[in-house]
């Protein structure tokens, strides 16, 4: 069946190490959406980042950001989806990680909330033009509401530690942790993962999952490669990544999101 709509994560995926899109990987997008096909971005990363990019691809279809807590057009204001943490389990976290001492970040609409900034916790940003963090101090109890999602960092590579406390505070239906990387991990809503933002997605366009390339590479990308028809997972993805592809490409700094659209789309 033909390939209808091609959902890309970022990281480590449609970006390279540099955080960039490559001209190649552009210029397959482009052919891509010129046959009619739907191209759109589906990460961890909250709307303003997501959005970026999106711009720089030319979407064609509403993004999915917060692993799949919120999808919305660019330019748009209202989602087409969207599924918040309850405002009493977001003050209890944040209480938490206060006390803790632990890095949080959270996601309210377009910004970016924390007690305060900290430059070297958002290194992924680096290429995001606009970016911004909302420091909101010993306030941090005021905004609650409408989360998307939080994000707790660790420096020192002990989210371990950090992941297996928060577990014996909060249950697995109030949180959940996905996109582990050693030194952040994402909070999401329970039942909430980039599958489910995809399959929003996929029905207000009349889209099957047998039409559908999802591209991924880490935790947070397993369920919507399970979700999706072709699964197409870079070279550097995690092994549990790699398990499920339907097709295995190069890595995401040898333009391996290209090759997978050139050979299952253009061919």
């Amino acid at each position: 069946m033909a390939i209808r709509l091609i959902a890309m994560d970022l990281d480590g995926t449609l970006l390279n190490s540099e955080k960039l899109i490559s001209a190649r990987t552009f210029a397959a997008l482009q052919r891509a959406q010129k046959l009619g096909v739907k191209t759109t971005i589906a990460t961890g990363r909250m709307f303003l980042s997501a959005e970026y990019f999106g711009r720089q691809i030319a979407a064609n279809a509403p993004l999915i950001c917060c692993n799949g807590g919120l999808v919305q057009e660019m330019g748009g204001t209202r989602p087409l989806f969207a599924h918040y943490l309850q405002p009493a389990v977001v003050q209890r976290l944040l209480t938490l990680c206060h006390e803790r001492g632990w890095y949080v970040q959270w996601y309210i609409g377009n910004d970016i909330l924390a007690e305060d900034f900290r430059p070297e916790y958002f290194q992924a940003y680096r290429t995001v033009k606009n970016f911004r963090v909302r420091e909101v101090g010993s306030s941090f109890l005021d905004y609650t509401e409408k989360v998307l999602q939080c994000v707790v960092r660790d420096g020192h590579g002990q989210i371990d530690a950090v992941v297996a406390e928060l577990q014996q505070h909060f249950t697995a239906k109030e949180l959940c942790p996905q996109q582990n990387t050693a030194f952040s991990v994402d909070l999401t809503p329970p039942m909430v993962d980039k599958s489910v933002g995809l399959s929003a997605l996929a029905d207000s366009l009349g889209i099957t999952p047998a039409e559908i390339m999802a591209c991924g590479d880490a935790d947070n990308d397993l369920a919507m490669l399970r979700y999706a028809g072709t699964s197409v997972v870079p070279a550097n993805g995690l092994p549990q990544a790699r398990e499920l592809a339907s097709f295995l490409t190069d890595s995401c700094d040898d333009d391996g999101i290209a090759r997978a659209i050139e050979e299952l789309v253009l061919h």
